[in-house]
């Protein structure tokens, strides 16, 4: 199988408000697939429904072959989730919540899993350290390390460099640059246009919707002159307007 995720159709309302409308996408197995879109674009609602936290009003949501919703047990063995609000352990030190989240996950044997992790984030050196105690971007890395302590083959971050000053996130892009290398497939929203260079290939949505699908490049491409990703954003927004 080489997709990893399918949306078709897929709708999702919260009262009078379309969070998606009739959205349809697939992520290929071992791309960097990025969901880009300003505040209530409905980027967190899609990586919800992939995670199987909530269930689509319309459409099929398929993750690694299964519904995430009626099959979550499986998908969750498979799957890592680092959301907005990761809740660390802040009583509790770097290396104590990495094992907290081994279990939470069933890894029985994670000393070693953890050790590699810790050592490619650099946080080897402050593992005795408590949460509470390191700095915005170390606990981003942190985060990061638990979601991937259970050895997923897809990473679902949402919005994970929002908030984060550019050292740190320099350094969180080489870390996906890494783990995308050991064919771990990577979906990551983000409001952030440079940022959606990075990736493979995109999803553009705006208020529910989905504007364009495709690699930046193609994007570029299509569009007249040689725009940048921003100039295309708004040039298919206004089309939107316009229809």
């Amino acid at each position: 199988m080489t997709t990893a995720i399918q949306l078709a159709g897929v709708q999702k309302r919260y009262g009078a408000t379309r969070a998606l409308d009739g959205v349809s996408f697939d992520v290929r197995r071992g791309e960097m697939f990025g969901l880009i879109g300003s505040d209530g674009a409905g980027k967190t609602t899609a990586i919800r429904l992939m995670c199987g936290l909530i269930r689509a009003d319309a459409g099929q949501v398929r993750v690694l072959g299964r519904d995430p919703v009626r099959e979550h047990r499986h998908v969750t063995e498979r799957v890592g989730y680092l959301s907005q609000r990761f809740s660390l352990y802040g009583d509790l030190t770097v290396d104590e919540n990495v094992a907290f989240f081994a279990e939470v996950h069933g890894v029985r044997d994670y000393h070693r899993r953890r050790n590699q992790l810790l050592e490619m984030t650099q946080l080897a050196p402050f593992r005795a350290r408590l949460a509470d105690r390191l700095s915005g971007g170390m606990k981003q890395k942190l985060a990061l390390v638990c979601t991937l302590v259970h050895q997923p083959e897809l990473l679902l971050l949402d919005e994970p460099t929002t908030g984060v000053d550019p050292v740190s996130r320099r350094e969180f892009w080489k870390l996906l640059s890494e783990f995308l290398s050991q064919g771990i497939t990577i979906v990551m929203s983000t409001p952030y246009l440079d940022e959606a260079e990075r990736c493979t290939r995109v999803a553009l949505l705006h208020e529910g919707r989905l504007l364009a699908s495709d690699d930046p490049s193609r994007l570029r491409a299509a569009a007249e002159g040689t725009p940048s990703l921003e100039d295309v954003f708004i040039n298919l927004l206004a089309k939107q307007v316009a229809s």
